[in-house]
């Protein structure tokens, strides 16, 4: 459990420090962490600070169970045949998303459009696999090699499973958000990361849907715009958060558990 409460202490943290910055500023006390009313240097220190509390609690997390980060995470990272996971994760994520964008695309729930000019979109596709592989790798190290892993110490696989999914759901919502009618789609979303991490043992399975499913989303977002119903489409750029999305990512854990192994059955 000692994951859990260094998490914990994560937003605490960043509502103590918000909370001293507004002070400078004479304003009031506010639960919402970076709400879009806040002035500008206080929302970027708050987005700094969750920058820093990630990676704090990839590195000490480690230390204090007496083991040295890169020793504590090189097993879930093993240079070996898990290593192709990675690339099988991303293939099914872009299959699964690249499906679901064609029938919304056939059946006008969306419509194509250049939303930006052609610099931008370029400079956009040209970051898109780099942030999509960090921002896997790092969400992957702090809820499925750290939490997920310390949570299966104390519970059974399926309890695990579940925590971790929350958890990691309601992890997005800590910072003020447009929307929270989306958690459930992210709850689903944390249940595929952990299915896989659990069946693999590793992070390359997990890693590579986490970065697939980003990269597709990065890369049709200027060109998308959704028409459809948001409890269908979703939002945005969270089209897993409708009826649709959740109905993908529930096939996309039951391949995934038949594929490797259907582990949480033994």
């Amino acid at each position: 459990m000692r994951a859990l409460l260094l998490m914990l202490l994560a937003p605490v943290a960043m509502l103590a420090i918000q909370t001293v910055l507004l002070r400078r500023h004479g304003l009031p006390f506010t639960w919402r962490i970076s709400g879009r009313d806040l002035p500008r240097d206080v929302k970027r220190v708050n987005r700094i600070m969750t920058y820093v509390a990630f990676g704090g609690l990839i590195a000490v997390y480690p230390l204090l169970r007496g083991e040295l980060p890169w020793s504590y995470y090189a097993p879930f990272l093993p240079a070996n045949a898990h290593t192709l996971h990675a690339l099988h994760g991303a293939a099914l994520s872009v299959a699964y998303l690249a499906f679901v964008y064609a029938i919304w695309t056939a059946t006008r729930q969306v419509e194509l459009e250049c939303r930006d000019s052609t610099p931008t979109i370029a400079r956009k596709l040209g970051a898109a696999p780099l942030t999509a592989l960090l921002a896997a790798f790092v969400e992957e190290l702090l809820f499925r090699a750290v939490l997920l892993a310390d949570l299966l110490e104390t519970f059974g696989p399926v309890t695990a499973i579940v925590l971790g999914a929350v958890i990691f759901a309601a992890a997005h919502y800590i910072r003020s958000v447009k929307r929270y009618w989306t958690f459930p789609g992210h709850v689903v979303l944390g249940l595929l990361f952990c299915v896989a991490f659990y069946q693999t043992g590793t992070l390359w399975l997990p890693v590579g849907l986490h970065a697939g499913g980003i990269l597709v989303l990065m890369a049709v977002r200027p060109f998308v715009r959704y028409t459809g119903p948001p409890w269908l489409v979703g939002a945005s750029i969270f089209p897993y958060a409708g009826v649709m999305g959740i109905t993908a990512l529930l096939l996309l854990i039951a391949n995934v558990w038949w594929w490797y192994g259907a582990a949480l059955c033994r």
